[in-house]
């Protein structure tokens, strides 16, 4: 592919945002093509100079409304009629723009002002189907046009007028919202949600599309505030799509994991408080647990979503230790009922990991967490029986455990 020194500098002006477009060689437009103005959509019945302009530049394109007679060139028309919608059509085929339907709406206007800007950029449609491949695509084309130059396509960090974004923050945010889109459309795929929250991400995903598009409209005019605010809005409207689809974010997997080592820690008090004898050890433990959690909550405050999952994780072990340590200085109990315990504790522990993960895969867990929660409730219940010698009042309790937490799974 050879590319124009005018071309290749453009692009190296655009940096990242060029991952929001496909990028295509096209013909260049004809010496005579007629510079327009457009201020609105343009369809059939419409009548105006800017129609006029429409036929001028249709007919220098080289898109004859007619070869002779009314519409041709030097006899252009204020008036959209057939011959000039078919024009049009005519011309969104040759640019690829879909559907071509005659309709000069913002699609077409925005491929109009790329190429008579000089560039050379197909203008990205809005359809679900069309899947972004355009990544893949756009990163060999940036490799290809920095050996050419031997410069990055990313443009310089200059502020912006006002309080927006600069050019590379717009650029990483556009960049971000592509991915999300992606993500978006991978989970819509998946199909992992129901009827209503699918159709719900879909149309996120399509005003994600339409913010993205204005974004790159704003870059192009140099409007970094403009561009910013838009593309931020897409961003939001994708992570909305991917979250109506049944995707789990970073955020909500840190919130659950927060939770979760808050409900433990919440379990450990109980048991030390209910605890006969010394319960030194189990204390320190608990203190350790509660340290790590606030960690965890401050990472969390902080948008460091992964720190904060591995702290929640470590203060949820912690507090599973010092329930552990309960037993080691302070539980009356012989040790075949604590290892019944503990097994009972681990089968429970590891239906939850089971649960989380169905959760994060779009399913409905609501039954199995409230069979679980009951079964940590009878835990609790065994373990006082075993403590008060009541071996088969405990053992009945393990028996009714271990069903719920196979109900559980069931459900699931």
């Amino acid at each position: 592919m050879t590319y124009s020194k005018h071309i290749i500098s453009y692009l190296v002006v655009i940096g990242i945002i060029s991952v929001a477009l496909a990028l295509m060689v096209v013909a260049p437009l004809s010496a005579h093509a007629a510079t327009c103005s457009f201020t609105r959509d343009l369809e059939f019945g419409d009548i105006g100079e800017d129609v006029r302009c429409l036929q001028q530049y249709l007919n220098g394109a080289g898109f004859a409304i007619a070869a002779s007679g009314v519409g041709s060139a030097g006899r252009e028309t204020t008036e959209f009629k057939t011959l000039t919608q078919e024009a049009v059509i005519r011309w969104q085929k040759a640019n690829n723009l879909s559907p071509a339907v005659g309709y000069f709406g913002p699609q077409s206007r925005a491929k109009y002002q790329a190429l008579v800007g000089g560039g050379s950029i197909s203008v990205p449609t809005t359809s679900t189907g069309a899947k972004s491949t355009l990544l893949d695509q756009i990163a060999a084309l940036q490799k290809e046009i920095a050996e050419k130059t031997g410069k990055s396509t990313r443009s310089e960090d200059t502020p912006s007028s006002s309080s927006g974004g600069t050019k590379g923050e717009v650029e990483d945010l556009i960049r971000d919202t592509i991915d999300a889109i992606k993500d978006a459309e991978d989970e819509i795929d998946d199909g992992n949600a129901d009827a209503a929250s699918l159709t719900s991400a879909r149309n996120n995903v399509e005003d994600a599309k339409e913010d993205l598009f204005d974004a790159v409209l704003a870059y192009f005019d140099g409007d970094y505030d403009d561009a910013y605010e838009a593309a931020d809005d897409a961003y939001d409207n994708a992570m909305d799509a991917f979250e109506d689809a049944g995707g789990t974010t970073d955020e909500d997997e840190a919130e659950e994991a927060i939770e979760s080592a808050e409900d433990r820690i919440d379990e450990a008090e109980d048991r030390i408080e209910d605890a006969d004898d010394d319960v030194d050890k189990a204390e320190d433990l608990l203190d350790d647990a509660k340290d790590l959690l606030e960690e965890a909550e401050a990472a969390f405050d902080e948008d460091d979503f992964d720190e904060a999952i591995d702290l929640a994780d470590e203060a949820n072990d912690k507090a599973d230790d010092a329930i552990d340590a309960i037993g080691e200085d302070g539980r009356d109990v012989d040790d075949e009922y604590e290892d019944i315990l503990d097994d009972a504790e681990e089968l429970i522990d590891d239906a939850w990991d089971d649960v989380a993960r169905a959760k994060k895969g779009g399913k409905d867990v609501d039954e199995a967490e409230d069979l679980l929660d009951a079964a940590e409730e009878l835990l609790e219940e065994a373990e006082e029986a075993y403590e008060d010698d009541d071996e088969d009042e405990g053992d009945d309790l393990i028996d009714e455990i271990e069903e719920l937490v196979e109900e559980a799974l069931d459900s699931i």
